[in-house]
């Protein structure tokens, strides 16, 4: 009897589980199928430790840490990613531009030149920045001067 409620639990479990995944992003799944690797891999060493077979600990460790550093890699390149374009070529408003530079309405030409060579200088793409980020300061001044 009992064999028949672990085979419901499991049963129920994997349902469960089947329906989270269908309603995931592929982006999303593979992060959970990395961070699973690693959650695996480091039960695996933590069971062969305790059970002294060092030889299978130092892969399973090995693996563990190619999980975990897969999934902060994924996890950083996500966030780096510009957000999905919009639809075609929308012009920046001046409140929009204020906004990316750190302005406020009323910003003198000093304040705009000062205010965008500070974040180029962090966001250009020779220093770690992306095209992406450049190019939105880059209209973002424009606009702004350009009025």
């Amino acid at each position: 009897m009992g064999f028949l409620g672990l085979g419901v639990a499991l049963l129920l479990v994997g349902i469960l589980l089947i329906m989270l995944v269908t309603r995931m992003t592929a982006r999303n799944l593979k992060l959970t199928a990395l961070a699973f690797i690693f959650i695996l891999a480091a039960t695996a060493v933590i069971i062969f430790a305790i059970a002294g077979r060092y030889g299978l600990a130092a892969p399973a460790g090995a693996l563990a840490l190619w999980g975990m550093r897969a999934y902060l890699l994924a996890r950083q390149i996500r966030a780096s990613a510009p957000p999905p374009a919009q639809s075609p070529k929308q012009a920046m408003s001046r409140a929009e531009a204020l906004d990316i530079l750190g302005l406020e309405e009323g910003a003198s030409e000093i304040d705009i030149e000062a205010a965008y060579k500070a974040l180029i200088v962090k966001n250009h793409p020779d220093q770690g920045g992306t095209d992406w980020l450049a190019a939105r300061l880059n209209e973002a001044r424009d606009i702004l001067l350009g009025d």
